[in-house]
């Protein structure tokens, strides 16, 4: 009976019930809207960063990430290679050389990364390909073919098939010296900037720094990157012993998951704020009914009804305008959620520059919208009980009117 009273009260008073039904519905949906932005851009932000370090797990000699030096060698990295492959969870492996010099003509020169890399292994973890606006990457037609940066190429002053000299620090520290032929231009390449970055053939940099078989660091790519700090921590146990450090990505990028973990408390204290405004609305207007109703709430309590009754029909008018209201934001926050899977923002466009974290630009990114269901879950049950927690002291206020002077209110 008293859900049934509770359900015509609702409509009894259209304009009211509109007012607070649209309070609710709208913020709830406005709230499923940004943790659907935010938890996509989180992932894109995530996908960039490990196309960028290479991999959700990083393997090289133990200091290396602090002190990044040729000192530091991953000896027999064919094998190791190969073990990896093995690894439950993983889904690609590349191992890598990684040397600091200059890229140099007879005019001029220009300090570099130099990354020597198989290209055929790389394309797991990042396309240069579908960065490339000139030439070719590693066509075959070169010898000791090079791929470079655009803006790298302009201060050089050169072009496809022009010669470059890489000069960098061996394994022992001397200078070593190599002579190149560019083969294509990259407009940006692992999420970084084109600019100080060149890519060579990892055998060639490899017999040139003197590596011997090692490389500088291996890449792993799994095929669930939320499982990396277990495998990470599988890998540790072994390859601790041979003097090797093991890193997930947000081990060697910290200030990311800095920047993941500061945005996501913005959004919660923004959303926190909105559902406080609300909820103080929601309260003062549930209030304002109540004392509209202190005529009929002491006929209900002169027929017999007690005031605990009185208080739950209270509560529940509040939980099926609740369950109305969240039913219509869901429906908003689904819409606004395949609007954004279809169209999207672009960073760059919006903020009118280029975004970079941590040193790697993230400018190419367009945000949509992802579905994280936890967060989904645990928000709508807190809004919920939010809701319901805005009617307990009208509901309460309608218990404490005694039935004589309330039968009197209109009088």
């Amino acid at each position: 009976m008293i859900v049934r009273i509770a359900w015509r009260n609702l409509w009894r008073n259209k304009s009211r019930t509109a007012i607070i039904l649209s309070a609710i519905a709208f913020s709830y949906g406005l709230m499923l809207m940004m943790f659907g932005i935010a938890d996509d851009s989180y992932r894109e932000m995530e996908d960039g960063i490990v196309e960028a370090v290479g991999g959700h797990l990083l393997i090289h000699g133990d200091g290396y990430w602090d002190f990044p030096t040729g000192g530091y060698v991953v000896d027999d990295v064919e094998a190791r290679h190969a073990e990896l492959e093995q690894t439950p969870g993983v889904e690609a492996v590349a191992h890598r050389i990684i040397g600091y010099g200059l890229l140099g003509t007879a005019a001029t020169s220009e300090g570099a990364q130099i990354l020597g890399i198989n290209p055929d292994d790389e394309r797991a973890f990042f396309n240069i390909e579908d960065k490339i606006v000139e030439g070719a990457y590693f066509g075959g037609e070169r010898d000791n073919p090079i791929v470079m940066g655009v803006d790298d190429a302009q201060t050089l002053g050169v072009g496809i098939g022009d010669r470059v000299v890489v000069t960098a620090s061996d394994i022992d520290g001397d200078v070593a010296r190599g002579l190149f032929y560019v083969d294509g231009l990259v407009r940006g390449a692992a999420g970084q900037a084109a600019e100080g970055r060149a890519y060579v053939e990892f055998d060639t940099l490899q017999r040139m720094l003197g590596y011997g078989n090692g490389a500088t660091q291996i890449g792993v790519r799994l095929v669930d990157g939320d499982d990396r700090h277990q495998v990470a921590h599988t890998l540790r146990a072994d390859y601790e012993e041979l003097g090797l450090e093991v890193l997930t990505w947000d081990e060697a990028v910290p200030e990311f998951v800095g920047l993941i973990e500061m945005d996501e408390a913005f959004t919660y204290i923004y959303v926190l704020i909105i559902m406080i405004i609300v909820i103080l609305g929601i309260t003062n207007t549930f209030l304002m009914a109540v004392m509209e109703r202190v005529r009929e709430i002491g006929l209900l309590s002169a027929l017999g009804l007690t005031p605990q009754r009185i208080g739950a029909l209270i509560m529940v008018e509040t939980v099926l305008l609740t369950l109305i209201s969240m039913t219509i934001g869901l429906g908003i926050g689904l819409a606004g959620h395949f609007y954004m899977i279809n169209v999207g923002i672009d960073l760059a466009a919006v903020a009118g520059m280029e975004i970079e974290v941590a040193g790697l630009e993230l400018g190419d990114m367009v945000i949509h919208s992802y579905i994280d269901l936890g967060r989904w879950i645990v928000g709508s049950v807190a809004i919920f009980l939010f809701v319901c927690a805005s009617a307990l002291y009208p509901a309460w206020k309608a218990t404490r009117l005694a039935p004589a002077e309330a039968m009197r209110f209109y009088e």
